[in-house]
């Protein structure tokens, strides 16, 4: 499978975003005859360093960036003073940066991680500076700080999932959880320092670049390298990348490096998302050129070859080697419909990083909308999503969606199971691979269950009887749907309900009577096998037979002997159930319904009911969405 390279803009440490500003109109001269270029910079194996505590105001030394293209140029640095312990052991050193054009610019987004040097020892990286400023004045992270990245093992991650089992079931998923999510990989310095990494975006529309925007900050579009214009090696104060998504559509963040001795690379001297032990591929870069702005310049860049991955992402900024594996899981979108274009295939890659990889996927899905027709305005869509899992199989899910909102509440949806399924505290799952199938409609399809009645109110166990549903079609026509079911034949005598509505309403109803929290992920995978899409029709026959809920399955119509035995020994982890749900129906229709409605039947035997099969009284429980009660 081919993926092309993908582009991004600069990353650096500024707290607002800024916007594409026009470019200088002077751009970086070449260096002058009292500015060594890069090439005559003699860089040792493992550079010696100069401690913080070692640096004195007014102290003058150098740094080095990439102003234009792939070679690392001079700019000069004068020490201001030390911002020392702004948090516990965490320190910065304040300087003055000059030249390279810098006193119109001033510091760029994309230079942190520029390597600083005095008396010929490295001192730190660039990392941070402020907007609207009238001096170039920049925060650089000490080194020695950021070498102990290289000797940080894993750290046991615990993240939650961004949306629980029941919600999922019950559709109760944030419109904006994507753009919550992707919020939350945005880290922050110590001292209130806010680092505004630009993200750099490929194949994104506007309407997904706004959203990227929103939760990012700063996102910008940019094109590929060719290949023979960018190094195979990383150096100090060269460009780099740490490439998120690839493929059709890609998302990175792009800095500099500050130091690099054997295999080792450390860049940005700030987090990159703050998440710790990562695997992200590890890439190098070409600068197209930095862009002025009042707010906050930026470099534009492209990106190269991935030689590496970065594998420590921590306040002192992130840690790489070269010739590591990233790996990346696979993912297919494709879109149908909508303008009457001819479907649309993407291929992408992921990075697998359990926190990250649902927002990613979720990401994809908007771009993917975006770029075969639109993610906004009405419509309808009906999306299948399979999520191929090692030693579990295959977990298909179906969902449709209508109105405004449907781009983001499919995104939202995907992103939601990908979230349990990367984040579930069961166990370690092993995404292989994932495929999403869009077919989108024009306008909304969904019609509203307003009604039902049976042909009969009076049955006896094992009768097929009619059921006579009322809808309200999209715009307010009105329609009729019949279906015949087939009643149990070990009914017992008395109440039994039937809720009739849209697979959605029906699994929640189906949770709240009779619930049964998965205890291990295996339980939690055939449950979410079990949910229903909007265009499913799902009937449940429900009467009162008394039953427990015992790690994670349901036992119903249990002797009151059994249930009073079951409770004593499980020490309270036994749920009491009142009502025993005795079959479920599931008819898919041609379009996405809402709501459900109660019918109730009276069920009469022609024998005596034997003793324990379900003889206990009990009320059913009515669980609706408005509409009306057929009799």
């Amino acid at each position: 499978m081919k993926y092309r390279s993908i582009p991004l803009t600069a990353l650096g440490l500024l707290a607002a975003l800024p916007f594409l500003a026009a470019a200088n109109d002077q751009p970086p001269k070449a260096p002058s005859k009292v500015e060594p270029p890069a090439s005559q910079v003699v860089m040792p194996t493992s550079m010696p360093t100069l401690s913080v505590d070692q640096v004195k105001r007014g102290q003058r030394g150098y740094g080095l960036s990439v102003f234009a293209g792939t070679e690392p140029e001079r700019f000069e640095v004068e020490v201001i003073w030390v911002m020392r312990n702004v948090s516990p052991n965490v320190s910065y050193i304040l300087a003055r940066l000059e030249g390279k054009g810098l006193d119109k610019i001033g510091v760029a987004a994309g230079m942190s991680g520029s390597p600083v040097f005095i008396d010929g020892k490295l001192v730190g990286a660039v990392s941070f500076s402020w907007p609207f400023s009238q001096e170039t004045i920049g925060g650089i992270t000490p080194i020695e700080d950021m070498r102990r990245l290289s000797g940080l093992g894993p750290l046991p991650a615990t993240p939650l999932p961004p949306v629980p089992l029941a919600d999922i079931m019950a559709r109760k998923i944030p419109a904006d959880l994507l753009e919550r999510e992707l919020a939350r990989l945005q880290p922050r310095l110590a001292g209130g320092g806010l680092p505004g990494i630009v993200w750099a975006t490929q194949g994104f529309g506007d309407q997904s670049l706004a959203m990227m925007r929103r939760a990012l900050q700063t996102v910008s579009a940019a094109g590929e390298a060719r290949p023979e214009d960018v190094p195979r090696d990383l150096e100090m104060g060269g460009a780099v990348a740490a490439v998120l998504v690839d493929g059709d559509f890609g998302l990175a963040g792009f800095g500099t490096v500050t130091d690099r001795y054997e295999d080792q690379v450390l860049a940005f001297g700030h987090p990159f998302m703050g998440l710790g032990p990562v695997q992200v591929p590890m890439a190098t870069a070409e600068v197209v050129t930095i862009f002025s702005s009042q707010l906050a310049s930026f470099k534009i860049s492209n990106i190269g070859h991935t030689i590496g991955a970065f594998e420590q992402d921590r306040q002192a900024g992130i840690q790489g080697r070269i010739g590591a594996t990233a790996p990346m899981t696979p993912m297919v979108l494709r879109v149908a419909g909508g303008l009457g274009e001819k479907p649309r295939e993407y291929k992408v890659r992921v990075a697998e990083i359990p926190l990250l990889t649902p927002s990613l996927i979720g990401s994809t899905v908007v771009a993917g909308l975006e770029s075969a027709s639109y993610t906004a305005g009405s419509q309808s869509l009906d999306m299948t999503a399979r999520f191929k899992l090692a030693r579990y199989g295959d977990l298909l899910v179906r969902q449709s969606f209508d109105g405004a909102s449907a781009g983001s509440e499919a995104a939202a949806y995907v992103l939601a199971v990908a979230g349990f399924l990367t984040q579930n505290d069961f166990e370690k799952v092993d995404l292989e691979a994932v495929e999403v199938d869009i077919q989108q409609s024009p306008e909304p399809r969904a019609a509203t269950l307003v009604g039902a009645h049976a042909e009969r109110t009076v049955v006896r166990p094992g009768e097929r009887i009619g059921l006579n549903l009322d809808l309200m079609a999209y715009r307010g026509e009105r329609f009729r749907r019949s279906l015949n079911i087939d009643l149990p034949q070990d009914l017992p005598a008395g109440r039994y309900t039937l809720l009739v509505g849209a697979g959605s309403s029906a699994d929640a109803a189906r949770m709240t009577l009779a619930p049964a929290a998965p205890v291990t992920f295996r339980q939690a995978f055939d449950l979410l096998n079990t949910y229903h899409s909007r265009r499913d029709l799902v009937v449940l026959g429900v009467y009162g037979g008394p039953g427990l809920s015992v790690a994670g399955e349901v036992m119903p119509r249990l002797p009151a002997s059994v249930r009073s035995l079951w409770s004593a020994a499980a020490s309270g982890s036994a749920v009491a159930l009142r009502s025993t749900i005795a079959q479920q129906i599931t008819q898919t229709l041609d379009v996405p319904i809402d709501g459900m409605v109660q019918i109730d039947l009276e069920v009469r035997r022609r024998e005596p009911v034997l003793a324990g099969e379900g003889n206990d009284t009990g009320a059913a429980v009515a669980v609706g969405t408005g509409g009306t009660e057929g009799r």
